[in-house]
């Protein structure tokens, strides 16, 4: 089990690093490309302003599942009267468009969704023939709103740019992710509280309960249209996206256990013999081993056979848990009187 998870792991991190390798081949390639299409065009460029630039197509752009967030990088030339947007793709097919320069042709985007690839775009042309441009901001996505920005002010000051433009996007100022990121703290803060301090453990494996979560952190995906209509930011959608999820993924595990417990109206105390170390099984069948190898020390004084009383929960839920609240007393007394300490354990039992 252990080597296997070790196997995989070990190909997901190569698996990563061929990635990583062959996007900064990839960028170097395409970067090549762009200077050589620079030193062809600079005797003709004259006293013209030119911006460095990444282009896709529609077609490209329209795409959710690519691991490039450009199609070609190039040169976006300002003609005076027009713009001539002039790129090479990584296999050296050259692609161009020459457009009025005029607001009806060069429009702000901002970072859309995920085919926005976490770039701020413009759109150049219109209909069918139009194309997406973002400032080469190298692998810089971060700088991509203010460089692309900059550029659309410098094409057309007179111009308005869009609120989007002006600023990055603040998850405070906004009704939607103000309210995600209270509900995420919320979540987040009664997990780990949970996580930290409930003293019921959980007896068998319930796959059930993997299940609910796995199931419940991919509904959270849904999240990510819900973000996009509400006008919120393609990264910022996916980050908020993401955290929900996983949040709400680990949460949902924890509250079914919970309910069961409040359902099944308390703890019932169950007759279990020592079977050897910190193994102990009921006298009566039904329900489980009881494994406390937290504190193996406190159970090697008593003999394999003796019976002791443990607390034990089962709700309508089916689940199996142990409540060690009187446990941890009696636990945390001995190796009070042995030791002169309590383990660390014996307040946080193993879940």
């Amino acid at each position: 089990m252990k080597e296997g998870l070790l196997i995989a792991q070990l190909v997901l991190f190569v698996a990563l690093l061929v990635m990583l390798v062959w996007l900064g081949l990839h960028q170097r390639r395409t970067k090549k490309r762009q200077d050589a299409l620079l030193n062809e065009l600079q005797p003709s460029l004259g006293q013209q302003r030119w911006f460095r630039i990444n282009l896709a197509r529609q077609p490209f752009f329209a795409r959710r599942l690519r691991v490039l967030g450009f199609e070609a990088k190039g040169l976006l030339i300002d003609e005076g009267p027009t713009l001539r947007a002039v790129a090479v793709r990584s296999d050296g097919e050259r692609l161009e468009l020459r457009v009025a320069k005029a607001p009806s042709s060069i429009r702000w985007q901002g970072n859309a969704g995920l085919q926005s690839a976490n770039l701020h775009w413009l759109q150049i042309g219109t209909g069918d023939e139009a194309v997406m441009v973002s400032a080469d901001t190298g692998m810089n996505a971060v700088a991509s709103r203010e460089a692309t920005a900059d550029m659309l002010r410098a094409l057309l000051p007179q111009q308005p740019l869009d609120p989007s433009a002006l600023a990055d996007f603040a998850l405070d100022k906004h009704p939607a992710t103000r309210l995600a990121t209270m509900v995420f703290i919320v979540l987040l803060l009664g997990l780990l509280a949970d996580l930290g301090f409930t003293e019921h453990q959980l007896l068998t494996p319930a796959w059930a309960l993997t299940v609910l979560g796995l199931a419940v952190g991919l509904a959270g995906l849904l999240l990510y249209p819900a973000f996009i209509r509400r006008k919120v930011p393609g990264r910022e959608s996916l980050l908020l996206t993401m955290f929900l999820s996983v949040v709400l993924g680990g949460l949902a595990p924890r509250v079914a256990l919970r309910l069961d417990q409040w359902l099944s109206g308390g703890s019932v105390a169950t007759a279990y013999r020592l079977a050897h170390g910190a193994v102990l099984r009921p006298v009566e069948p039904g329900p489980p081993e009881v494994r406390l190898n937290d504190v193996r020390e406190y159970w090697a004084q008593f003999e394999p056979g003796s019976t002791h009383q443990l607390d034990i929960v089962h709700g309508p839920l089916g689940l199996w848990q142990l409540d060690r609240r009187r446990l941890n007393a009696a636990t945390y007394d001995w190796y009070s009187r042995e030791e002169g300490r309590a383990p660390k354990s014996a307040s946080a039992p193993e879940r």
